[in-house]
């Protein structure tokens, strides 16, 4: 019976490694995942805050070239 006993923990240990092998790959896998999407938001970001400057400053060279003022905002 000790022979048999020990098989089966040996065999519930090695399905039960497998099973945290398995959850942490996902794991990695989900947090990379994540690492990318927030990189790609954080890129996404700086090109609309980027966009956002270049059309003040298109602006605001047009104003000054038009009438040597700057609008009452800026």
């Amino acid at each position: 019976m000790g022979g048999s006993v020990s098989k089966w923990l040996a065999t519930r240990l090695r399905r039960n490694r497998a099973w945290v092998q398995i959850a942490a790959t996902m794991l990695s896998g989900n947090s990379l995942r994540q690492t990318v999407h927030t990189h790609c938001v954080s890129v996404h970001q700086a090109a609309k805050l980027v966009a956002a400057l270049l059309r003040v400053a298109r602006i605001t060279v047009g104003l000054a070239k038009s009438n040597g003022s700057l609008p009452l905002g800026l």
